[in-house]
Formats: C-alpha cells, sequence, structure tokens
C-alpha cells in the first residue's frame, strides 16, 4: 500500500517539478507570457515526460490498477453477497407459497 502511495506522489511531484522547470525556461528564453507560455511549457513537458519519466508511469499505472482491482473486488463480493441473500429469499418466499397452496388444496 506504501509503495503505491509513493509510486503516484513520485510520478506526481516530478512531472510537476519538470512542468515548473520547462514553464521557466519558456519565461526566460521566449517573449511568451501568461497562458500561453503555460500551455506551452505544458507540451514540451509532456513531451519530455514520456521519455524521460516512462518508468515512474509504469510504477503509478501498476498502483493505480491494484487500487481499482481491489475496488472492483469488493464491488463483486458484494454483488455475490447481495444475490446470496436474494437467492435465500427467493427460496424461502417460494416455500411459504408452496405451504399456502397445500393448506388452500386441503380445506
Amino acid at each position: 500500500m506504501k509503495t503505491s502511495r509513493w509510486a503516484i506522489i513520485r510520478f506526481t511531484v516530478l512531472r510537476l517539478l519538470l512542468f515548473s522547470l520547462v514553464w521557466l525556461l519558456v519565461q526566460v528564453t521566449t517573449p511568451l507570457r501568461g497562458l500561453l507560455a503555460a500551455v506551452v511549457a505544458l507540451l514540451i513537458s509532456g513531451v519530455i515526460s514520456i521519455v524521460v519519466l516512462n518508468k515512474q508511469r509504469a510504477a503509478m499505472g501498476v498502483a493505480l490498477a491494484n487500487f481499482f482491482g481491489r475496488i472492483n473486488s469488493r464491488i463483486d463480493a458484494s454483488t455475490r453477497a447481495e444475490d446470496a441473500e436474494d437467492d435465500i429469499q427467493r427460496l424461502s418466499q417460494g416455500d411459504q407459497d408452496a405451504q399456502a397452496e397445500t393448506v388452500e388444496k386441503n380445506e
């Protein structure tokens, strides 16, 4: 659990750091300012992160897959338990209906 959290945090921090560095370089070396500089920095840092942060992205992907896999397992277990309760209720309702039919026939 801790490893997965750290993988997500590590990737996010490195991605933000990379964006900040690229944004600073865009601010210093070009006449671009404001939102346009941020968009250009986002695009450039995204391309760089594809190559540079590949290992961290893969680790984060595994962590997220495990996290959502556990959630799906809980949902499946809850659904199976709910279905079992419904089956039991349906069977007991069927027994009651059969007993009622038997009583009606005997009267």
